[in-house]
């Protein structure tokens, strides 16, 4: 009898392309949607991530008065109307205050509330508390494992974007 491991091996290497197409479109589908049910309490992933990235900064950058609006878009992987939505919504809610820079007002920053930074650290809290529930059943080999495989895909996704829509030069 063969052990589920070696199933799996099996039943991988019989796949067609077809076949992982669409296993890999389905479970990237079912993967959001696992993610997006996680309860962050009042605010949602985007604006949590936003929440995350202005946090990030201003540690690693204690000396200035927040970060560029432009610089979060790119480091958050939103697109700059994506990002104005959320900033919007997250400034409506109380969370963070853009403020322009007095010596060049094109310039726009963004800096955490009190009471953003209280709903990252409580947002932050329950993702980390259901990541670690999720690595103790999973194992932290299989874990490293997956991480691996699963940046592997993600950086050749985002290096052939680009060529798939023949936009190299």
């Amino acid at each position: 009898m063969q052990s589920g491991a070696a199933n799996s091996r099996e039943r991988r290497e019989r796949m067609t392309t077809d076949e992982m197409r669409s296993a890999l479109l389905r479970t990237t589908f079912r993967y959001g949607k696992v993610n997006m049910g996680i309860r962050l309490g009042n605010i949602t992933h985007g604006e949590f991530i936003t929440l995350q990235m202005v946090h990030r900064y201003m540690k690693n950058h204690p000396d200035e008065h927040g970060i560029g609006v432009s610089e979060l878009a790119r480091c958050s992987y939103m697109s700059p109307p994506a990002m104005s939505r959320t900033l919007k919504s997250v400034e409506e809610k109380g969370l963070a205050v853009r403020m322009v820079d007095k010596k060049n007002r094109r310039k726009t920053y963004v800096c955490l509330t009190d009471e953003g930074e209280d709903a990252r650290l409580q947002a932050w809290k329950t993702c980390t508390d259901y990541i670690d529930w999720v690595l103790k059943e999973m194992g932290e080999e299989k874990m490293e494992t997956f991480l691996e495989l699963w940046g592997e895909l993600v950086d050749l996704m985002e290096k052939n974007i680009p060529v798939f829509y023949g936009e190299t030069s």
